[in-house]
């Protein structure tokens, strides 16, 4: 079974976090400094089918610093 929550490290920091069932299903939502990643224009969380996609969001937003 899987954990529903997950810290993601970068540098050996934690940067974020990914979540299961944010949404009420089993979407994985990525959070990076306290916000969730998504759509700026519709204010909606990305939803991942992995915690592995949603770790690499955060990753990406982290290595770009966004």
């Amino acid at each position: 079974m899987q954990p529903n929550v997950m810290v993601v490290l970068g540098e050996g920091y934690p940067v974020g976090w990914v979540e299961r069932g944010l949404d009420g299903g089993d979407g994985w939502v990525a959070v990076y400094e306290g916000y969730f990643l998504g759509d700026p224009k519709t204010q909606q969380a990305a939803l991942h089918d992995t915690p592995e996609l949603a770790a690499r969001s955060i990753l990406q937003a982290h290595v770009h610093d966004l």
